[in-house]
């Protein structure tokens, strides 16, 4: 068990580690590449070998990170006396023969200090590790809302990384999780962290937060769908994607006006029914507008043996584990499993829905690019007469390239395409004509939609009529997808 002690305890141990040269850029430096230890990877030799002469650092390493013990007489010399006596009261560390040995993997994390368990755990199939910061964490936190919240949810803490950022942009924030060595795990992380609004409590789903209201919520929940319950941090025991069905159901009676839940989810694409057509269920009648953006789809075997491979690293039991996976997919007649982020937002009056798929790799402000989104479709439902959208003024978003790319013909360089592009956000493109680029860039929020397709029409010396229904499409789409912002007239 991790135990918490003074104030000043974590802040002397947290400073030790850095002093020490345990963060992340110099374990980076340190190791060659920050590879956590991989039976499968097989790079453990290689982790001894860096570590392997006797200093401070070398000794943290090897506890911490290769998860080897260490000989008491050898951390008694690298290791300072009050550091390793405050590793030993925490529990970090603890005796094994005429060894230490740690209790759990410490890794530096967009500037925390994380304890989890050790990627052995799940060789030795512990259904109640806790997983260290995964790409998958790290997704939502890039997506996270980061203005101000009077109070939000981490739903599914793990190791509390996510508590530990949202601490920054709110006023409180409580982080629940059905496993108790989660929440043995995030309190620990909480306390070396020296952070103070974080409250981390035991239960499953809303129940130990029931009757409180949040302005955002975060949930990174056990969503992949599986025939079987090994671990508590990645699957769950209900039907198919019936828990991240439970959680958008739910979710709105916790959510203040205006307020966000943000989760990432698997759903089943099941025979008959489109892909949209599931997800879309489960937003009726929950008082939220919403976005849902789907990312990697996977056909089941390709799921299933993926499942299996990161369950074990022994190849023994994998006939009998992808039998057990594809019966369970074939009786539900599912034909496909998708991924992706569901944010859905509070608000009285007529919902909308925007379900889709997504492009990879969004980079920039995702948080915040959530936000204009929502503000986006919210001015497009209220402009919902050609007269009302007339009136809006658009304007080429700062994010907006023209992409020109040209091709040799005849001794000279002709256009070959014109694409218009983000350059932040989701990586959207559009091809465009070069008479469209050239209305487009005269959308500067000076004048109306009316005003700048009648210059267009006139220039072009096309019928008002069809080429305001052109723009007019043009135009919603690209407001819609963040290439325009509007203000109204």
């Amino acid at each position: 068990m991790l135990k918490v002690l003074s104030e000043n305890a974590a802040r002397t141990l947290l400073n030790a580690f850095n002093d020490a040269g345990y963060t992340e850029a110099q374990v980076r430096k340190h190791l060659g590449a920050a590879e956590l230890p991989s039976l499968q990877l097989r790079n453990v030799a290689r982790l001894l070998d860096r570590t392997s002469t006797a200093t401070e650092l070398n000794t943290l390493l090897r506890w911490f990170w290769v998860g080897v013990p260490v000989a008491k007489a050898n951390a008694e010399k690298t290791i300072p006396a009050e550091m390793l006596g405050l590793l030993e009261q925490t529990g970090l560390i603890a005796e094994q023969g005429e060894n230490w040995a740690a209790t759990v993997m410490l890794l530096h994390t967009d500037g925390f200090l994380v304890a989890a368990d050790h990627p052995s755990a799940i060789e030795r199939h512990e259904a109640d590790l806790v997983l260290w910061p995964n790409p998958t964490s790290k997704f939502l936190a890039k997506f996270a809302i980061r203005r101000h919240s009077r109070a939000t949810l981490d739903l599914g803490t793990g190791s509390g990384i996510l508590s530990l950022q949202a601490a920054a942009f709110s006023d409180k924030v409580i982080a629940t999780d059905l496993n108790e060595r989660a929440v043995e795990m995030a309190r620990f992380n909480v306390w070396l962290n020296g952070i103070k609004n974080v409250d981390v409590v035991a239960g499953d789903c809303f129940a130990p937060v029931a009757g409180e209201k949040f302005d955002l919520i975060l949930s990174n929940p056990p969503f992949f769908i599986t025939p079987q319950s090994d671990y508590l941090f990645c699957d769950n025991s209900m039907e198919l994607d019936g828990l991240c069905r439970r959680l958008v159901k739910e979710a709105p009676e916790h959510l203040s006006e205006g307020g966000y839940l943000e989760m990432l989810c698997e759903w089943a694409q099941v025979t008959g029914e489109r892909w949209e057509d599931r997800v879309a269920e489960w937003l009726r009648g929950t008082g939220c507008d919403a976005w849902v953006m789907k990312g990697v789809t996977q056909d089941p075997e390709e799921y299933a043996q993926r499942r299996v491979k990161e369950i074990s690293q022994d190849p023994g039991g994998d006939a009998e584990a992808y039998a057990g996976y594809m019966n369970y997919y074939r009786q539900r007649g599912v034909e496909a499993i998708h991924d992706g982020l569901v944010v859905i937002r509070k608000r009285e009056g007529k919902n909308w829905a925007r379900i889709e798929e997504v492009p990879k790799t969004p980079s920039g402000e995702l948080g915040e690019m959530i936000v204009t989104s929502f503000a986006a479709q919210d001015l497009l439902q209220n402009a919902d007469t050609d007269e009302a959208f007339l009136k809006l003024r658009p304007k080429l978003g700062a994010n907006v390239r023209l992409e020109h790319v040209c091709a040799p013909k005849e001794g000279r360089w002709t256009t070959d395409s014109l694409t218009l592009r983000l350059i932040s956000g989701f990586p959207f493109h559009m091809a465009v004509q070069p008479l469209v680029a050239e209305f487009l860039v005269t959308c500067d929020g000076t004048r109306t939609a009316r005003e700048a397709i009648a210059s267009f029409a006139a220039q072009v010396k096309a019928p008002l009529e069809r080429v305001q229904s052109e723009c007019q499409a043009l135009l919603w789409k690209l407001i819609e997808r963040g290439f325009m912002t509007v203000e109204n007239s």
